[in-house]
């Protein structure tokens, strides 16, 4: 006896009679289609400024003699332990799509290509502000985003965020790091005056030649500098009438004749606290320069946070009554108004003290700060909401 169940019938498993195998159509079911998000996009504008991602071109510039070099050293040389540090492969990667070097990943030999040589070693300031230009518009969106607007002033985050979401298409979830982003390297583009037709004073919503409403009671303020250098000294001094004639007359000379660019806390216009603008300031430069004159409460704070940062510092001082005990080691000049050509030589030495630390940086740190390798500290996991690779 054949016990082979028809075709066209199954077995019941309750009560073992046989029913109709139900009918297909012979077709396999057609999955229904996932909900596309975002997260699963990669990203295609960079989450890092471009004066952040500048860091890479001068480390292979600097430390490698601008020869091509392994990721591995990149990311010492920049201050991240490892190469799989998920920091190092976002700012590597934004160095890419501006277009600084050629090479991402954690096992690439990064190559230096034309636009980062023009940037961090140009033959005349014109070609950096070309190339910085360049780079910032290798950047599809951001292009766009520059020609949709031109020389008018951005507006509030509100209705500029709308904009960027309803005709540019950035999404929803990214919009708020593509527009911090975004204001930032028009800020940084516009101090080395690299948009043709657009001035600082109008990324502050001023005229050409008027002065901020905070500042018309002061003749010692002058307009918004155009600036030469990429790297910058922040100085930490007293503000008041002489302060501010110090800094405007032998300060900022100085500071420039020894190829850096000067900033100082009362410069700054981005928005957020004060404290995270100086702290960010400080990490950024390569020198700092501190006015110890008169003990000043918030010179000393920031003191802290340099050094605590690690970052070699100049300083100076009207008396040497005025510099602690255990910092009068370290490189001081002392300056007396009272002597003949007193500004001249403290210019001259202020330039000579700031090239002699880019040099030697170590003598300028306190010993328990200084460390040949200034790796930043462990990162904790990438977090779910940053751009995916």
């Amino acid at each position: 006896m054949n016990d082979a169940l028809p075709a066209e019938t199954v077995e019941n498993g309750h009560n073992g009679k046989t029913v109709p195998k139900p009918r297909t159509s012979g077709r396999k079911k057609k999955a229904l289609p996932r909900a596309v998000s975002s997260k699963t996009i990669p990203w295609t504008f960079p989450n890092r400024t471009l004066e952040e991602a500048i860091q890479i071109p001068k480390a292979i510039d600097e430390v490698h003699g601008g020869n091509p070099m392994a990721a591995a050293d990149l990311a010492k040389a920049v201050g991240f332990n490892l190469a799989n540090d998920w920091r190092f492969k976002f700012l590597l990667r934004a160095a890419n799509q501006y277009g600084l070097v050629s090479g991402s990943g954690e096992k690439a030999v990064v190559t230096l290509v034309r636009i980062g040589e023009d940037i961090i070693a140009p033959s005349d300031p014109s070609l950096r502000k070309r190339a910085l230009l360049e780079a910032f518009h290798n950047v599809d969106e951001f292009k766009r985003v520059d020609q949709f607007y031109g020389s008018k002033r951005l507006p509030e985050d509100e209705f500029f965020k709308n904009t960027l979401i309803r005709e540019i298409k950035i999404p929803r979830d990214r919009v708020d790091t593509f527009a911090a982003v975004f204001r930032k390297n028009i800020a940084y583009l516009t101090s080395f005056d690299a948009r043709p037709g657009v001035s600082m004073q109008q990324l502050e919503g001023r005229r050409d030649g008027e002065t901020p409403a905070s500042d018309k009671d002061s003749t010692l303020v002058e307009g918004p500098q155009v600036r030469k250098f990429l790297d910058t000294c922040f100085v930490m001094m007293p503000f008041g009438q002489w302060f501010d004639r110090y800094y405007q007359e032998i300060y900022v000379p100085a500071i420039r004749e020894a190829g850096l660019e000067p900033v100082r806390a009362d410069e700054l216009f981005t928005t957020g606290s004060v404290v995270e603008q100086i702290w960010e300031q400080i990490s950024k430069s390569k020198v700092l320069l501190a006015d110890l004159s008169d003990r000043n409460a918030n010179v000393f704070y920031e003191l802290g946070l340099a050094h605590a940062a690690k970052k070699p510092v100049v300083f100076s001082a009207a008396k040497t009554d005025d510099v602690p005990f255990d910092l009068r080691h370290l490189r001081v000049i002392i300056y007396d108004v009272r002597e003949p050509n007193w500004a001249t030589k403290l210019t001259r030495h202020i330039s000579d003290y700031l090239k002699n630390t880019k040099t030697d940086p170590d003598k300028s740190i306190p010993q328990p700060f200084r460390s040949h390798l200034l790796v930043r500290a462990e990162p904790p996991q990438q977090p779910e909401s940053l751009p995916r690779m």
